[in-house]
């Protein structure tokens, strides 16, 4: 999914704030090796699917870089080059009938282009990788 990212020269870290972020087994091997935390380090488990933890004070993705809870502070992903597909597809998410949509929690939605079919193609190929446990 190659595009120009709006929320990097906005400097939005909207979508790593109060995340429930969903990570592959692989995808939390491959953060275990780059960063040397344990997985209890980074993540819980929400109904047996690995999430990634949000750090306490900060309300935000334990790999954002921020001091800050308020969801307009500016945040930097410390583990951009490897961070997990879902977060990498974002702001295109699935509805409850497995459709891609633009999340309406996105503040910058609008700049993205509509969803497409291969957007779509990624998540779902995504999600059975997540229910399956892989």
């Amino acid at each position: 999914m190659g595009r120009s990212l709006p929320c990097i020269p906005q400097s939005c870290s909207a979508c790593c704030r109060e995340t429930t972020m969903p990570i592959t087994k692989s995808e939390a091997s491959r953060l275990t090796r780059r960063t040397g935390m344990k997985l209890e380090q980074f993540t819980w488990s929400n109904n047996g699917i690995l999430t990634l933890l949000n750090n306490e004070k900060t309300k935000a993705c334990v790999f954002l870089l921020t001091d800050s809870s308020d969801q307009n502070a500016e945040g930097i992903c410390s583990v951009y080059d490897i961070r997990p597909k879902g977060c990498s597809t974002y702001p295109y998410v699935l509805d409850k009938k497995d459709q891609v949509i633009l999340d309406v929690g996105c503040p910058h939605k609008e700049k993205f282009p509509q969803p497409t079919e291969e957007d779509a193609m990624t998540l779902l190929n995504l999600e059975e990788r997540l229910m399956r446990g892989e």
